[in-house]
Formats: structure tokens, C-alpha cells, sequence
């Protein structure tokens, strides 16, 4: 299916000769395209919708520019920019893309079943996996002891919360506690909730 998106990212792609990234490519696009502020009721499903519609049309884009014009599209986390003068080893690489580093990107991103069939919990899920992958577990070990919880307690979301809540009361500037130990008890609480 041809993207709808295609040719408004390929003439952005083209203004902006030094790149451009998602984030600035999605601005210009929701104020075009009013159909991507309505895509899903759940902001991160929303959210991981119009990712994926940006993505497919980069991908679409990258295989017929390189196919037809022999222009390589590169696409980063940090910026997608078109590359007029590739060089000869990146030429020689974009001419198969299953050959690269990103096919599986892009066949993710070229399945629109990927697009249909990603609901609000697996948008959920993608994010927990990320936020825990990103918290070590010496900062969840010490975000426990902030919150003076065992450590059989570290997945009881429920626990967590009433300590938390516990705690935080009374270290509340509102209440005269100190407000150093009350966002220290916050960021412990952040720590282990996600």
C-alpha cells in the first residue's frame, strides 16, 4: 500500500538538505495531515501510530529513491537526510536492503499488520520493556532502601505505592518535612513503578 505521507516527507526531505529528524518531520505533518492527531484515544498508542506511518514511508521511500534515482535515503534515530553522492561501499549496500543492517526495520515497518494489530497493551508492554531496561537493578535495589522496603516487595506495584504515599505525606514541605528527602522518596517511587 502506498503511503499517503510520501510525498510531503520526500519535499521535506528535500528543503532540509542537512536532515531532519522524526520529531520535526511529525510537527510540519500533524499540521498537514489532521488525520495524525486521530489515530488512536491512547496518547502512546497515538504516538507509536504515527511513528510507524513516518517509518513506512521512509523505508517505501528509501527502496524506490535508490531504485529509481539512485539517491540514498539515510535513516538514524537522530536524523534522516537524502544522499545525492553516496559513497561507493554505501552505494554498492543500498542497492539490497535485506543485505543491511536495517531490514529488519525496515520489513517491521513495511507490514501493515504490524501497523493494525499493535494494540495499547503491546504499546505498554514496549515501554515497560524499555523503562525497565533502562533502570539497572542497583538503582531499584536503592530505590527500595529510599522507600524502606524488602526486597521481596521490588514487583508489587501496590506495596510500592502505599510507602510511597506513606512517606512522601510526611516528608512534604507542605507539612513542614524536608524537600530534599520528599523528591528523593519521588524519584525512588519513579524508579520502581516503571
Amino acid at each position: 500500500m502506498r503511503n499517503p505521507l510520501i510525498p510531503d516527507i520526500l519535499a521535506l526531505l528535500r528543503e532540509h538538505s542537512d536532515g531532519i529528524s522524526e520529531y520535526d518531520l511529525l510537527k510540519v505533518l500533524k499540521n498537514k495531515h489532521t488525520m495524525l492527531n486521530k489515530l488512536a484515544d491512547d496518547p502512546n498508542l497515538q504516538l507509536f501510530r504515527q511513528h510507524f506511518l513516518i517509518m513506512n514511508a521512509l523505508y517505501q521511500l528509501q527502496t524506490s529513491l535508490w531504485q529509481e534515482e539512485q539517491v540514498s535515503l539515510i535513516i538514524t534515530g537522530m536524523r534522516i537526510n537524502l544522499l545525492y553522492d553516496p559513497p561507493a561501499q554505501a552505494s554498492s549496500n543500498a542497492t539490497t536492503l535485506t543485505q543491511s543492517a536495517d531490514a529488519k526495520l525496515a520489513a517491521y515497518y513495511s507490514d501493515w499488520d504490524e501497523y493494525v494489530s499493535t494494540e495499547k497493551e503491546d504499546v505498554e508492554r514496549l515501554l515497560d520493556s524499555f523503562y525497565n531496561g533502562i533502570v539497572n537493578t542497583d538503582e531499584r535495589k536503592d530505590a527500595l532502601k529510599t522507600l524502606a522496603l524488602d526486597s521481596d516487595l521490588i514487583d508489587d506495584k501496590d506495596a510500592i505505592k502505599r510507602q510511597y504515599r506513606k512517606l512522601a505525606h510526611d516528608a512534604h514541605p507542605d507539612h513542614g518535612g524536608d524537600p530534599e528527602l520528599f523528591i528523593s522518596l519521588r524519584q525512588a517511587y519513579e524508579c520502581l513503578m516503571h
